[in-house]
């Protein structure tokens, strides 16, 4: 039995679970479990996105999950691997992490698994025991505390934050891309992933789905393991509302394109805090 909120996991004054955040895609063919799943997920925070078929694993995969979970004894065990190795070839699934499980008397399964390119293969009996933590951490995972995190904004970053929020998303590329150039730190990832963000939602107002969607898929992957706030911006904040826009483009697909609500554009905006800005543990530097 799968507890969708142990105890390790869940604050005590949390009276309910957050409403539903990034997706989760899970292959379970049995629906009792599957159901379990789904609960887990919900309470972490995660949009459960359940598959029982290869076809219905493939249009999850079409959500950019966070996370996949898969039980290889769900479908055939070779359509099974042949859906991680396809999954693992593309793009914009490379790094997201792949959690395998089986019956712990099937060794050859879980060996092949591996070898077709899960992140992890576990026995069925260790999945379920650590499956809470896994999405946790998936969903909202531990920052990483770059050197120049806690930097005061230059006059240059301000700058470009001011023509991302003015729209112009154009412009504030080749400011924050020369900021990238610049910067020799890991900090970088910041600069690149904000500029990224704003050439998509510039791909937005053009029409185009396919850059639109490429590149806010370049751009929030480099935010995903930032502080909350990084040299005074609200990085959580951004990450959420680009995902927003994202979801809302799959969502609707390359031929609704057009009945992109324009209105959320403005929603994504880069918000500096005068707020402290909270310091990493101690060693997490």
């Amino acid at each position: 039995m799968i507890d969708p909120h142990p105890a390790s996991s869940v604050p005590t004054d949390q009276a309910a679970p957050r409403a539903p955040g990034p997706p989760v895609l899970a292959l379970a063919a049995d629906l009792f479990f599957a159901t379990r799943l789904a609960d887990v997920i919900r309470w972490q925070g995660g949009e459960p996105v359940l598959a029982a078929t290869a076809g219905e694993f493939r249009q999850g995969l079409e959500r950019w999950p966070v996370l996949i979970l898969l039980d290889l004894h769900a479908i055939p065990a070779e359509e099974a691997l042949a859906e991680v190795r396809r999954a693992k070839l593309l793009p914009q699934l490379k790094r997201i992490p792949l959690y395998a499980f089986g019956s712990h008397l099937a060794a050859d399964l879980l060996k092949a698994a591996r070898q077709a390119g899960c992140d992890h293969v576990w026995a069925r009996s260790r999945f379920v025991n650590e499956l809470p933590q896994v999405v946790a951490a998936a969903i909202d995972p531990p920052p990483i505390y770059p050197a120049g995190w806690d930097d005061p904004p230059s006059a240059a970053f301000l700058h470009g934050v001011a023509l991302f929020n003015a729209g112009q998303f154009y412009q504030q590329h080749d400011v924050f891309e020369q900021q990238w150039r610049e910067e020799p730190r890991p900090i970088r990832q910041l600069y690149q992933g904000v500029l990224q963000i704003g050439v998509a939602l510039h791909q937005v107002e053009k029409g185009n789905y396919r850059g639109a969607v490429k590149m806010l898929r370049r751009g929030l992957p480099r935010l995903r393991n930032l502080p909350p706030v990084c040299q005074t911006l609200d990085v959580a904040t951004l990450r959420r509302s680009a995902r927003a826009v994202h979801d809302q483009l799959v969502a609707l697909g390359p031929e609704r394109m057009a009945d992109f609500p324009m209105e959320q554009l403005q929603t994504v905006k880069l918000r500096l805090t005068t707020d402290a800005q909270p310091q990493p543990p101690v060693g997490a530097v």
